[in-house]
């Protein structure tokens, strides 16, 4: 009988042990957080308030409600976009949910934004709320304009300097009055031409695009593509692993062949650059079809069919310098 007892002691200390942290760490398989990309601005600029929501493994947790930030009456929200992706960290298949939104500030003030609120079902079928972290932001006065500045302030008078001498009235008798300023076109035409080049040299300097900047290819990222591709026939992989493997597939050559970061970006945002660079019919619909088709089986838990279709079309996007 003691020995039972004995055996049964050692169990439950084996369960708080060994089980009960390893139940506490699969649980710990999302994650919310709040980030901005401006920490200080003044009245009437924007920021962007970014929402990322991660599951890392096979946790198949869904939002049923999406997230939302409470309101603040220094700031405006004035649009909201939503986008998924796919990352690998480490061996896990990461999904990440993000939302963003653009923020004009209103008032001047120090705003701490958030917590962000977010309602998922677990694995489980259980509905859980989570909360972000809080952001600290410092909204100032909007800066007055103003083309020549501060004027100087007159210099004091020293406390030691001597008196002005005061003319005597004969003195005053040979002192003549000024004549009239007389207007100068001259004058005025060159200040007019001076303030014309201010106006336009600062317009030009708001309105001035950006230069794109041109990504840089690695030596042997063609041959590395060719050889992505061809791992896609592998008949081994399951169907997530092919779909993920077709869209950075995809996006990689995009990057390649197109020099915009098509890696980071969704599909839809994709799909809007594509109407920027001179792309055939072929390679459009070669893009549209392996995205949307691994989205689907990436997020919507969608069947996947015509494996070998799919990689005949994503062929069309390879270098050209190359032979399948």
């Amino acid at each position: 009988m003691k020995r039972s007892i004995k055996l049964f002691g050692w169990g439950l200390a084996f369960l708080f042990l060994v089980v009960v942290p390893g139940l506490l760490r699969a649980q710990i398989e999302v994650g919310l957080k709040m980030d901005v990309d401006k920490r200080e601005l003044e009245v009437g600029d924007s920021l962007t308030l970014t929402l990322d929501f991660k599951q890392v493994g096979t946790s198949n947790s869904a939002v049923v409600q999406e997230p939302s930030i409470p309101s603040s009456e220094n700031f405006e929200i004035q649009g909201d976009f939503s986008s998924n992706r796919v990352e690998m960290i480490g061996n896990n298949v990461t999904a990440i949910s993000t939302t963003t939104y653009r923020m004009v500030a209103t008032k001047a003030g120090t705003v701490q934004l958030g917590p962000a609120s977010l309602i998922y079902q677990d694995p489980s079928g259980q509905r859980r709320e989570m909360q972000s972290n809080i952001v600290t932001v410092e909204v100032k006065e909007k800066t007055p304009f103003s083309l020549f500045g501060k004027k100087s302030e007159a210099a004091p008078t020293a406390s030691g300097a001597a008196p002005a001498a005061v003319p005597s009235p004969d003195d005053l008798r040979g002192i003549k009055g000024l004549p009239p300023d007389s207007f100068s076109w001259w004058s005025f035409i060159f200040w007019l031409v001076v303030l014309v080049l201010i106006v336009g040299f600062i317009w030009r300097q708001f309105h001035k695009k950006p230069a794109k900047q041109t990504l840089a290819i690695p030596i042997g990222k063609a041959d590395e593509l060719q050889r992505a591709w061809k791992k896609l026939a592998d008949e081994d992989l399951n169907p997530k692993e092919f779909a993920l493997g077709l869209s950075n597939l995809v996006r990689e050559c995009l990057q390649y062949r197109f020099g915009f970061e098509a890696v980071d970006l969704t599909t839809e945002e994709i799909l809007k650059e594509l109407s920027k660079v001179k792309v055939t019919d072929n390679e459009q619909s070669a893009v549209e079809k392996c995205l949307k088709t691994s989205d689907r089986v990436l997020y919507a838990d969608g069947n996947l069919t015509g494996r070998e279709t799919l990689r005949s079309v994503c062929a069309v996007l390879l270098p050209k310098n190359k032979k399948d």
